[in-house]
């Protein structure tokens, strides 16, 4: 048997043994009236020795929960979350049938591989525009000087809020912007757009 089946062997083994030591970890924490997710998050990262870390030192667990508690907080999710269907949708771009979820404060959209964006076209800037989460949780297109402008609903801007089904051109590149479900209408009025600086 080579070195890399038996490598593979123990890797399959080392997971499953993990996932079985946190689905008791999740059991025992049911069983004694806790919230089970807690005690999984907090132990999860310690992989196979999980339960015996949970086990010896509950404390750690309990503070590595706390830690997840506080990154993943209730609040930051509801900006995700429909006024309307009280549902989670993550708001998302589509571009040439991908599907980018928004899931991150600022996303640069450029030609250049170094943007969350990456768009390999020539009609695209090197760093064309870029898509900012507002304090009041919508999203904000900006354009970043680029060559060919930037269009909303066939408007030219330098700036917008962006609102469910916008089509943003990148110089011959379309995107479109969505909210909810793919079917679901939007009730909000088109994107305002604020003109170009003129030069």
């Amino acid at each position: 048997m080579s070195t890399q089946w038996i490598l593979a062997i123990v890797v399959l083994l080392s997971v499953v043994i993990w996932f079985v030591q946190l689905l008791w970890i999740y059991s025992r924490a049911r069983g004694d009236g806790q919230d089970p997710l807690r005690p999984v998050s907090g132990a999860a990262i310690f992989f196979v020795f999980a339960a015996p870390v949970a086990i010896a030192l509950p404390n750690l667990v309990d503070r590595l929960a706390d830690f997840w508690e506080n990154i993943f907080q209730p609040e930051m999710m509801d900006r995700f979350r429909s006024s309307e269907s009280g549902e989670y949708s993550v708001p998302r771009l589509i571009v040439a049938g991908k599907t980018i979820p928004l899931t991150q404060d600022r996303v640069q959209i450029g030609r250049f591989d170094n943007n969350d964006l990456m768009l390999d076209h020539p009609t695209v800037s090197a760093y064309h525009a870029e898509v900012i989460l507002r304090p009041d949780g919508k999203y904000e297109l900006m354009d970043r000087d680029s060559r060919n402008g930037t269009r909303i609903n066939g408007t030219m801007v330098r700036a917008a809020v962006l609102k469910h089904g916008d089509q943003i051109t990148l110089g011959a590149l379309t995107i479109h912007y969505l909210v909810g479900s793919d079917g679901e209408a939007s009730h909000e009025p088109p994107a305002q757009a604020h003109p170009p600086n003129q030069q």
